[in-house]
């Protein structure tokens, strides 16, 4: 619940025109950061450079009076996949639509304001052969790549945020009794996954420094405040993991215990095995085209103790070439009776942050990371703006739904609806007084804490009213 001193503790326009830097090196920054483990390396290398982050990923960002739909039989909630060793997990598909608005009898769509989110109840684990949804296909999560973003001097003020990696820091609340006073950061992924129910809100105190203090460790994400008041919050530094790339594949080649001299046909390659080392726990594999060879690699050993988030032991297991990924099983056993315990991958293809998705160039992707180094869905966003006259529809990525304006009078939208790649739709969204066509579609993790945690009794009243 806000407070009544944060809303009235906001600070000048001056003020929020700080922005954090990143300018020290990288191992000036490493030593910031507090591993997962004494004596562990960091999981994950600090990012080199910044990337543009998400258009409208700011928690002011959000649907302004929504319309709600709990799904449709082609946009699937809570479906089940189980991965190779049996372990199930609920995948959901969000479509959500944001600062939306009437202008001369069309609507307007900014860009970032159309949203299909791929969500999960638990998060994605590399090397386990668990499915991700990428829209209609099912292909099989492989590897991944996270970096560890360092911003400094980031200057927050009362009710506002600020991007950090892939991880979105909002002050949120303060609590205050005579002279005490916590201020309370409320932590989300660019995508709106809140990790209140995994971590809770980090608390910052500088009259209580025995109880919160002035730092926060949330596994990667972590923080030092140099201040803290009614008006901001000011960081020395403020870390946030990123989810740079997750690598798919559509077709499983090959999966069990191989022997040397073995060989898999994979599109236009061969991946032969030359030899396993059981003394060193590690396997030799080559990549050919013909007789060439492309790739020539040793994996292994596997370090279990840090798999599977630690990046260097994940990639001394993993191989790829081109469309052809594969590694080394560690569990249960990396090598068996001379054998090697791999698994072998064709029609590979990777998912990275902001880049042009490759099965709709009118979207850029962006993956979300979690703090343990897991994957908890993706992003696909529309680049430009979209506009959209009365009679006419607008198709979300690879046509997976449709977004259809029926009716526009004055500055309402009187007639809009939402469909399936099958023709399914919703209800009339639209009605007297809806102003734009902002949109929460889904159950998942995300759909359901806005719906619960933002928006609360207002997003039902808002589908009642529709006619």
């Amino acid at each position: 619940m806000k407070n009544n001193l944060l809303r009235g503790a906001l600070v000048s326009a001056a003020i929020i025109g700080v922005w954090p830097t990143m300018h020290a090196s990288a191992g000036d920054l490493a030593g910031l950061i507090t591993p997962a483990r004494p004596g562990w390396p960091l999981a994950h290398p600090l990012a080199q450079s910044a990337l543009p982050d998400p258009p409208l990923s700011l928690v002011g960002d959000q649907p302004k009076n929504p319309a709600y739909v709990p799904g449709l039989p082609g946009l699937p909630q809570g479906r089940i996949v189980t991965d190779d060793y049996g372990a199930k997990k609920e995948k959901f598909d969000g479509v959500f639509i944001r600062k939306s608005r009437v202008e001369k009898g069309q609507v307007i769509i900014p860009p970032g304001g159309l949203v299909y989110l791929e969500d999960t109840q638990g998060g994605e684990v590399a090397l386990r052969g668990e499915q991700i949804p990428v829209l209609s296909r099912l292909p099989m999560y492989i590897d991944y790549d996270m970096s560890i973003v360092v911003k400094e001097n980031v200057t927050i003020p009362a009710d506002q945020s600020v991007v950090v990696g892939g991880h979105v820091y909002h002050y949120d609340t303060i609590i205050g009794h005579e002279r005490m006073m916590n201020h309370t950061l409320h932590v989300k992924t660019i995508a709106g996954t809140d990790w209140d129910w995994a971590f809770g809100n980090p608390v910052l105190s500088s009259t209580e420094p025995g109880w919160w203090g002035m730092k926060f460790t949330q596994l990667y994400n972590q923080g030092q405040a140099r201040e803290v008041t009614p008006k901001s919050l000011v960081f020395d530094w403020l870390s946030g993991v990123r989810m740079d790339r997750i690598l798919l594949a559509e077709e499983k080649v090959f999966a069990g215990l191989a022997d040397p001299a073995q060989e898999w046909k994979a599109g236009k390659y061969t991946v032969r095995l030359i030899s396993v080392d059981a003394a060193a726990g590690s396997a030799r594999i080559q990549v050919l085209e013909g007789k060439t060879v492309k790739l020539d690699r040793t994996l292994g050993p596997a370090n279990k103790e840090r798999l599977i988030e630690d990046t260097a032991s994940r990639k001394a297991i993993v191989f790829e070439y081109d469309d052809i990924a594969g590694f080394l099983v560690p569990w249960p056993a990396t090598i068996k009776d001379g054998k090697a315990n791999l698994k072998i991958y064709a029609k590979a293809s990777s998912l990275r942050y902001g880049d042009t998705y490759a099965g709709d160039p009118r979207f850029a992707v962006y993956p979300v990371g979690c703090p343990t180094g897991h994957n908890f869905g993706f992003m696909l966003v529309n680049k430009d703006e979209i506009r959209v006259a009365p009679g006419a529809s607008l198709d979300g990525p690879e046509k997976h739904f449709k977004i259809v304006v029926t009716e526009i009078s004055d500055a309402d939208v009187r007639a809009w609806h939402i469909a399936d790649r099958d023709g399914n739709r919703s209800v009339n969204l639209g009605g007297t007084g809806v102003t734009n066509i902002d949109l929460v579609l889904g159950q998942g993790r995300v759909a359901g804490q806005l719906v619960l945690k933002e928006f609360g009794r207002s997003i039902g009243v808002h589908n009642i009213k529709a006619p």
